[in-house]
Order: structure tokens, then C-alpha cells, then sequence
């Protein structure tokens, strides 16, 4: 089962299989937005330059924090 979703960034729209990381939270209501992956990327490096953290330092084995 697949998903077709628009990026609130870049307004492209996607079809995300139920391996993507945000399909179960879009699917479950928990959010309404989808970042694509070219967004997603973009928008982390920038984050990354402007504070100087870098996220895997602060979450080295990349678990995803987020509870329903």
C-alpha cells in the first residue's frame, strides 16, 4: 500500500511505500506534513552550518525520538 503525498517545501508530489519513515506517521494522523528526501537533506546541511551540530552526534545509532 502506498501513500501520494506533496512536500510542504518544494511542493513536488511523491508516492512513499510503507518503508519510508514518515509514511506510518502520516498514516496514523500523528503529522500532515512530508519533507522529501532532496528537502530533507537541503534542509539538514543547513541546520548543520548555521549551529555547528551535527545530528548523529547527538543521536549516534539514528533512532527516530518521536512518540506518538
Amino acid at each position: 500500500m502506498s501513500l501520494e503525498v506533496q512536500c510542504f517545501n518544494c511542493s513536488g508530489k511523491f508516492t512513499i511505500e510503507h518503508s519510508d519513515p514518515q509514511y506510518v506517521k502520516i498514516k496514523n494522523k500523528q503529522t500532515k506534513l512530508y519533507v522529501c528526501q532532496s528537502c530533507n537533506l537541503s534542509i539538514k546541511g543547513e541546520a548543520i552550518k548555521q549551529t555547528g551540530f551535527d545530528p548523529k552526534l547527538l543521536d549516534p545509532k539514528g533512532y527516530d525520538k518521536f512518540v506518538p
